[in-house]
């Protein structure tokens, strides 16, 4: 019985130690966040600020208010890599950000919207008016779907209403892989 039990254990622990191996640890983290209201008319900013929850974690708030219903508008995101200096990476989008929110159509927008939709009350389609805010968003590593390579990135997302820029966003993030479970 002794020996059954023994072989029982040691099972258990490389069973262990492999899971173990094989849990990503990669680490997101955000490093800045700028916006600039460029036409206040349309939009009033009251909060765009990251907060440091503990040492390797940040949580991202926006609250504004549309002063103006908003029935139509567009939405222009880019991605860059920190390489010499921010560099165009991998995506440049401009999407119709109502078209957006009754049926989603960008795959690459469709995971950050996933992201953020449950920090948000980007919930229903246009027309928007009032409040709008994406409070205490933290992402965690495990939670991007796809593969990021280890650096900083910076996703820059500019507001169009009637082709008039109204906001400036600038998100500053470093992400790092974990080479263990490779």
């Amino acid at each position: 019985m002794g020996t059954v039990s023994n072989v029982l254990y040691l099972v258990l622990f490389f069973r262990i130690a492999l899971e173990l191996g094989s849990i990503n640890a990669s680490r997101f983290k955000f490093t800045n966040f700028v916006c600039d209201s460029v036409n206040e008319t349309w939009l009033a900013v009251h909060q765009c600020r990251l907060k440091a929850i503990r040492r390797g974690t940040t949580t991202l708030s926006f609250n504004g208010t549309l002063l103006k219903k908003v029935s139509k508008f567009r939405v222009h995101g880019q991605i860059f890599k920190r390489a010499n200096g921010f560099k165009p990476w991998l995506y440049n989008i401009t999407f119709d950000g109502c078209r957006f929110l009754r049926k989603p159509y960008e795959p690459p927008v469709i995971v950050v919207f996933n992201l953020l939709k449950s920090f948000s009350n980007l919930n229903f389609t246009c027309p928007y008016m009032g409040p709008v805010y994406i409070m205490g968003l933290h992402i965690i590593g495990e939670q991007i779907p796809v593969p990021l390579p280890t650096g900083e990135y910076l996703i820059q997302i500019k507001w169009y209403i009637r082709k008039t820029l109204f906001l400036s966003t600038g998100i500053r993030f470093a992400f790092e892989e974990n080479f263990s479970s490779y």
